[in-house]
């Protein structure tokens, strides 16, 4: 399970995400200070999806990866566990492998795009064998997600 954890936003994201979170609000809002109150002011009245250049709520995708499985221990000696789509052992598809070629050539075209508009800066990072990932990512991993933006074909599931 990929956690994305310090995530850079700048101030004009953090006031979008102000902006969701009051216009979903069913009752109040509370803020530290009054202005903090009133995100919607210096921000043009727009549709969310062009917020953040249109992935202000998505987690970085390089970070992504496609399959996995869970497993945990509760402290009372019951366990569980869960395929990638979150079934549990007793569903009768869980583990088949569901993930078409289709899913994973656009998570890969996904990624060469986020790399385009955002370069080589995580917007998160997650931990990747126990160490948490680099701030900014190699020369040569960008150019490669940068690879994966193009409609010739590259950027396919290996």
């Amino acid at each position: 399970m990929d956690i994305q954890i310090l995530r850079h936003l700048t101030e004009n994201e953090v006031r979008e995400i102000n902006l969701i979170t009051k216009t979903r609000a069913r009752r109040f809002v509370g803020a530290a200070r009054e202005e903090w109150l009133y995100p919607e002011m210096p921000l043009p009245v727009e549709q969310w999806s062009t917020y953040g250049q249109k992935f202000l709520l998505m987690p970085d995708p390089r970070s992504i990866n496609l399959g996995g499985e869970m497993f945990w221990r509760n402290a009372d000696g019951t366990g569980g566990a869960m395929d990638e789509y979150g079934r549990r052992p007793e569903h009768p598809d869980c583990g088949k492998e569901s993930r078409t070629q289709e899913e994973g050539e656009t998570l890969l075209r996904f990624q060469g795009e986020f790399a385009r508009l955002c370069g080589p800066y995580r917007r998160g990072r997650s931990f990747e064998l126990g160490r948490l990932e680099e701030e900014m990512m190699s020369d040569s991993l960008h150019q490669y997600y940068l690879s994966l933006d193009n409609p010739s074909g590259r950027g396919k599931v290996r």
